[in-house]
């Protein structure tokens, strides 16, 4: 067998690895000003959208377990861009809500990602394909990952 597959520069996860790491950095020159982290920018994007969500709901979202949520929405509660509430139909149920300091936040941070297209200098052609090529493997992995379950 040919040992070379195991070569670093090889593997597909790697390059999604460092790729992965690399775009983060990108980011926080721009995230600065807002005071937030990568992390946090994600899960501020995942309440944008809604306004209000479900606890739970906002971490299938992005992705994130719920653990891992607990602090970063504890942090931006603590900046004051979100709160946490009881769900008015099911107490059991929390629901983080974008405040008015957060719906401010939400007019102002399309400077970002628009911040960051100007950097990466990407054709409208390629950030499409790059986008539906990783949602294509998004949704491989995840019919992997489900079929095992």
């Amino acid at each position: 067998m040919d040992q070379s597959i195991l070569e670093l520069d090889k593997q597909l996860c790697f390059r999604l690895y460092s790729v992965s790491r690399k775009m983060t950095k990108a980011y926080q020159p721009f995230l600065e000003k807002y005071q937030l982290t990568y992390p946090q920018y994600i899960v501020m994007l995942g309440v944008f959208e809604d306004g209000s969500i479900d606890f739970k709901k906002l971490s299938k979202k992005i992705n994130l377990k719920t653990g891992t949520l607990t602090p970063i929405v504890q942090k931006l509660e603590s900046l004051g861009y979100i709160k946490r509430q009881k769900n008015v139909d099911d107490f059991r149920k929390m629901n983080v809500v974008l405040t008015e300091k957060g719906k401010e936040l939400n007019m102002n941070i399309v400077d970002v990602p628009i911040g960051l297209a100007q950097k990466l200098q990407l054709s409208i052609n390629m950030y499409e394909t790059l986008v539906k090529e990783l949602d294509d493997l998004d949704d491989i992995l995840t019919d992997i990952l489900e079929s095992k379950k």
